[in-house]
């Protein structure tokens, strides 16, 4: 799309949950590179990520876009709604999201890495939060499950909540184990919702999503999967240890971590269940992996020796 001298606005129109939002960051920074002069407004569904980017004009929540209509909605606004996971190179796994995402708006792709701006001040209580909790510890930070939360903490409502995302989780097993063998070196936070299932011997880790990235941003170590966590490690060039099932380290993932991953199945990297791709079954239930989920298959002592 051409913007010409007319168009004195740009607005990006980001859906999806925190890790699209951190991986929009992106995609805010190429649009202002390739058009300095125009104002850029986000609307987004987590509009904290984009608080002090100072590529931002403005950023409004869907939950509350007061005005956004009479100030943004005229002849020298341009709009930009796409929806990345169904360009065809994402499907194929061919190309990260961000560069999907800057083709279909036609804006030169700028890399992948994530954008985050905390204030100083957002950084110190991490830092005094970190030594209040750690006394003395390192910090490991762990994200074993993500995506939609369950209606309450039973394996049962985690399983369910499960069946309708990408497959992406690992055993909850298998990190009790883990904290068991790591809490006395490390003092250990769980990164995820109340009503995931508890993890006993572990903080867990729900604060207001700009803590959660600040107490990220400081953290020693971390354990976890493709979810909001690992963008908002790359966002600081700081490495982890991520694990990888159904969704893919090429298109989403970032060179700064250690990406784990086996192709233990003919369908590697498979993004289902794909609710963008309508990926229902005869029952009118989403997709079901028929080989048990094995890409995702890690025993504690495997996570572990990666680990060290």
């Amino acid at each position: 799309m051409q913007i010409g001298e007319g168009i004195e606005k740009i607005v990006l129109i980001v859906e999806g949950g925190i890790g699209k939002n951190v991986m929009a960051t992106a995609v805010v920074r190429a649009i202002k590179k390739q058009h300095p002069n125009k104002k850029l407004v986000v609307v987004a569904g987590c509009s904290e990520v984009f608080f002090n980017n100072p590529n931002v004009k403005r950023v409004y929540n869907f939950g509350n876009p007061l005005h956004f209509y009479e100030d943004n909605v005229e002849p020298s606004t341009v709009l930009f709604k796409v929806e990345p996971y169904l360009h065809p190179d994402y499907i194929a796994r061919k190309k990260h999201l961000v560069e999907c995402w800057c083709e279909m708006i036609d804006i030169k792709f700028d890399g992948s890495k994530p954008d985050l701006y905390m204030t100083p001040n957002e950084i110190d209580a991490a830092e005094k939060r970190k030594e209040e909790i750690c006394k003395g510890k390192e910090l490991l930070l762990i994200q074993w499950s993500g995506g939609k939360f369950p209606d309450d903490t039973t394996e049962t409502k985690h399983r369910e909540a499960m069946a309708v995302m990408y497959r992406r989780s690992l055993k909850k097993t298998e990190i009790q184990k883990i904290v068991d063998l790591l809490k006395e070196k490390y003092h250990i936070g769980i990164i995820g919702h109340t009503n995931f299932p508890e993890i006993v011997g572990t903080d867990k880790i729900f604060h207001p999503i700009r803590n959660t990235i600040a107490l990220l941003r400081v953290t020693d170590k971390f354990i976890g999967i493709d979810s909001f966590a690992q963008h908002t490690l790359a966002a600081f060039n700081k490495s982890g240890l991520i694990f990888w099932g159904g969704t893919s380290p090429v298109c989403l993932g970032y060179d700064v971590h250690n990406n784990i991953f086996k192709e233990a199945c003919p369908q590697p990297f498979c993004h289902r269940p794909n609710s963008y791709l309508l990926d229902i079954q005869p029952n009118g239930a989403m997709w079901d992996c028929p080989y048990g989920e094995t890409c995702l298959s890690y025993s504690a002592e495997n996570i572990i020796e990666l680990f060290k």
